[in-house]
């Protein structure tokens, strides 16, 4: 069993969709990064549209800059993680295509957006896509629907894509109704720059609405997950199956060998939710 979160470390909780006044945004990369350190954040990348926007300009020690461009297209956008450029392409996959060759992590923002919407044959059909952003906080306030592509999700792991669950605020400003509303929160040994950048690469975070995981550990074919109080548990196979519901914030799932991967989500009593990467099966 493939288990991302084996390494261990520390929670680090942080947002890397977020646009400032050098992208669509209202306001300066101080007064975003002065705003999330405030509420809890412990990193920050702002995702300016197809503009680089320096980690020194917004974060600090107390809250490390990580390195994203908003790679934004006619057909499509993609989150350009540990990348300080942007390039042309005529492409959803040349865009993935160059940033994997130059060092990031292409994560496919809104896929269900109405203004660029991604049809299913599309999306099947990349290869090298790392992430998928699973919910976008902006898009919830006016399309709940379209805020969520946990369904799309599961038809590319279920076709064998290791692709990874992300969600952000997409916050434009520190008035936006929506800031606040999603993050990841990576596992690491460390809240410096490399540390969250090589947990990033490795699965080792969670993306989540409003709920939290405080544990996720795997020993022999059992996988346990614990959530905060007031959570309960989903656990997720091939296909979007529910393998097993706890209405508890603490359960485990033991893996037979068919589940083809397992994710596990936990649903606090409002509807928030947080999603765990997938634990891929490996063994015959």
């Amino acid at each position: 069993m493939v288990d991302p979160y084996v390494a261990g470390g520390t929670w680090y909780k942080g947002d890397l969709h977020v646009a400032s006044v050098r992208g669509v945004g209202k306001d300066l990369p101080k007064v975003l990064g002065d705003w999330y350190a405030a509420h809890g954040y412990a990193f920050l990348g702002i995702s300016d549209m197809n503009t680089y926007t320096w980690p020194e300009e917004y974060g600090n020690r107390a809250l490390p800059g990580v390195p994203t461009v908003d790679a934004t297209y006619p057909f499509a956008d993609v989150l350009a993680i540990g990348i300080d450029h942007w390039r042309p392409a005529q492409t959803l996959q040349a865009a993935i295509d160059w940033i994997a060759a130059d060092g990031g992590l292409p994560v496919l923002a809104a896929p269900l957006s109405p203004a660029k919407p991604q049809s299913l044959i599309t999306v099947m059909g990349l290869q090298g896509l790392y992430g998928l952003e699973v919910y976008d906080a902006r898009l919830a306030r006016g399309d709940a629907g379209g805020a969520d592509a946990s369904a799309l999700w599961d038809r590319l792991l279920s076709a064998g894509n290791r692709v990874f669950a992300f969600a952000g605020d997409d916050a434009t400003g520190v008035n936006d109704p929506a800031i606040g509303g999603a993050w990841i929160t990576v596992l690491a040994p460390t809240d410096d720059r490399d540390s969250l950048l090589s947990s990033l690469r490795r699965g080792a975070f969670v993306a989540s609405s409003g709920a939290e995981f405080t544990s996720l550990r795997v020993a022999g074919s059992t996988i346990t997950a614990e959530a905060s109080p007031g959570s309960s548990l989903r656990f997720i196979g091939r296909g979007g199956r529910l393998l097993r519901a706890v209405s508890a914030s603490s359960g485990s799932y033991r893996v037979t060998g068919n589940e083809g991967y397992v994710r596990v989500e936990a649903i606090r009593d409002d509807g928030a939710r947080a999603w765990s990467q997938p634990f891929f099966i490996s063994w015959h």
